[in-house]
């Protein structure tokens, strides 16, 4: 996951507009400027903005510029849950985070429905806590 990816999966956690959260830096910033950090069209984010969005999204500086070097490499969330589960699990919670609440609703009735028919669930059972 990118910084911008990654941007975009905190602020939709956290329930904010794009505008809503460039409101909350200082100095602020406008709508367009949030999407173009989340679409990745800007990659030099300014060091005060993400000290200032780690800080709302209660991560680490290294965590929200999600760096893949060995030596420099924090593991995100993200990154934890990929490792410990797949980038399928990755995937499925990118794309739940981009439902609105009736969305959420329905793929989770459906998940419980699917998992009680034995033709799309494993033998195995695994429990993720």
């Amino acid at each position: 996951m990118d910084i911008g990816t990654y941007i975009r999966f905190l602020r939709k956690e956290k329930h904010l507009s794009q505008e809503e959260l460039g409101s909350m830096l200082d100095p602020s910033v406008n709508r367009a400027a949030i999407n173009k950090w989340e679409t990745g069209k800007v990659k030099n984010i300014k060091r005060t903005h993400i000290e200032q969005l780690a800080k709302i999204f209660n991560v680490s500086p290294v965590d929200l510029m999600c760096f893949e070097d060995e030596n420099t490499y924090n593991e995100t969330l993200s990154g934890k849950i990929k490792k410990a589960y797949g980038k399928e699990a990755l995937s499925l919670l990118e794309k739940f985070f981009e439902l609105n609440t009736l969305g959420k609703e329905k793929i989770l009735d459906t998940l419980s429905d699917l998992s009680q028919l034995e033709k799309y669930t494993t033998k195995k059972t695994q429990s993720f806590f």
